[in-house]
């Protein structure tokens, strides 16, 4: 279904800008203006149900791909630290994090080993951001009035609003106090 005055009247959304409204905001605006089938479709993807519109399926096999290529990227990392080197080091068993998904996509296996070259792991989380803000818009298609043009920006939304939440000084803090705690216990 195709939505043109709804999606030209949203805000324009940009990443690493903060939200261009609320979520809160957005879901009224959508339960007004989609059909019943694509706001329950809209409601799966950001709130994890389940729904068997494409847009939803795609965006979920992506997800799970994500997800997976993160825990084979942790596992690596992980075996690293355990005494090897990133070329010879056998990497530490991810099987159990891993999900099946529909589909393989080589750009986004290799986006996630790229993002995984950063040593600051908030800017490796921006990057993982980033590529998933990127992978939704994909997936919506070239019609910018589409369901799946509203979709890919309720999630585009939703990761802003989690973005905005972040907060390096907190992040810092709550580090410092996990260390200190470790610590105290290896003292004890």
């Amino acid at each position: 279904m195709s939505y043109p005055y709804f999606a030209a009247t949203l805000p324009l959304q940009r990443f690493g800008e903060g939200p261009a409204m609320s979520l809160d905001a957005f879901r009224a605006s959508c339960a007004e203006h989609l059909s019943a089938s694509d706001n329950a479709a809209l409601a799966a993807l950001l709130d994890g149900g389940e729904n068997r519109h494409s847009y939803v399926r795609a965006w979920r096999a992506v997800d799970t791909q994500l997800r997976n290529a993160v825990a084979r990227q942790r596992a690596a990392r992980l075996a690293v630290r355990q005494g090897g080197d990133r070329g010879t080091a056998p990497a530490a068993d991810a099987s159990k994090w891993l999900h099946p998904h529909e589909g393989w996509s080589v750009a986004l296996e290799t986006a996630v080993a790229a993002a995984f070259q950063e040593e600051n792991p908030l800017k490796r989380e921006l990057a993982l951001a980033r590529i998933r803000w990127d992978w939704a818009e994909e997936l919506a298609g070239r019609d910018p009035f589409s369901a799946e043009a509203i979709f890919a920006y309720g999630l585009r939304l939703q990761l802003a609003v989690r973005l905005a939440a972040v907060d390096a000084e907190k992040g810092d803090a709550r580090l410092c106090a996990f260390a200190e705690a470790v610590s105290l216990d290896k003292n004890i």
